[in-house]
């Protein structure tokens, strides 16, 4: 799974607001997905007062949107939205986490169906 192709199957877009004890685990999830296609991941950070900073640093290949203030949720997956380059589409919670053929289910399922 490369993040940096120009074509980009999925952009995970994930919506953080001091999330650092719980973005590892969503994060690794994403990243373990068994997918022969590009992706991008997206993290709006919302003005977090923990180290979530700290956390996203240790994935290069993350796009970080940082916010100087709590824009909220739905200003958050805006701004994600505006900025992913994807087929689709995958708005994640951060304390979420995918079984590893996840988006590989919902991108077969999505393209049978004609979407988008």
């Amino acid at each position: 799974m490369n993040a940096a192709s120009s074509r980009v199957a999925c952009s995970i877009c994930i919506a953080n607001f001091n999330g650092e004890a719980i973005l590892d685990a969503c994060l690794a999830s994403v990243f373990s997905q068994r997918l022969g296609e590009d992706i991008e991941v997206i993290v709006h950070d919302d003005a977090s007062s923990d180290d979530s900073l700290s956390v996203l640093a240790r994935y290069p290949t993350v796009q970080v949107l940082q916010s100087a203030s709590n824009v909220g949720f739905c200003e958050s997956n805006n701004r994600m939205v505006a900025a992913a380059r994807g087929e689709f589409i995958l708005l994640l919670n951060n304390d979420a986490a995918l079984e590893p053929d996840a988006l590989s289910t919902l991108l077969r399922k999505s393209r049978d169906l004609g979407a988008p």
